[in-house]
């Protein structure tokens, strides 16, 4: 809705209204949510999916692919020292004694 506001297409007003049955919708449709996808009946293969595969077997498989997964290779990850280290410790003071 945001880009049709920016644009001056739809009033806030008419933006609200929208979003409220947007909403709405999404409420009526989120208990065929399963039905809907499992009717494109694409395979856990090709979904890649942790939590939406057939057997249910959620938690043991979210937890194989996160310790496959290479951005897990090391405790901080492999964006640790060029960005996540200095972003946390910007600003930060070291005491001198």
């Amino acid at each position: 809705l945001g880009d049709f506001l920016e644009g001056n297409i739809l009033l806030p007003s008419q933006a609200s209204v929208i979003h409220e049955a947007v909403q709405e919708l999404l409420r009526k449709l989120r208990t065929e949510a399963v039905a809907l996808v499992d009717a494109f009946s694409h395979d856990d293969y090709s979904l890649n999916s942790a939590i939406g595969s057939r057997d249910g077997d959620v938690y043991n498989r979210l937890l194989r692919m996160a310790r496959s997964s290479p951005f897990n290779a090391t405790q901080e990850g492999p964006a640790w020292d060029a960005i996540l280290n200095p972003f946390f410790n910007r600003g930060k003071r070291t005491a001198k004694l």
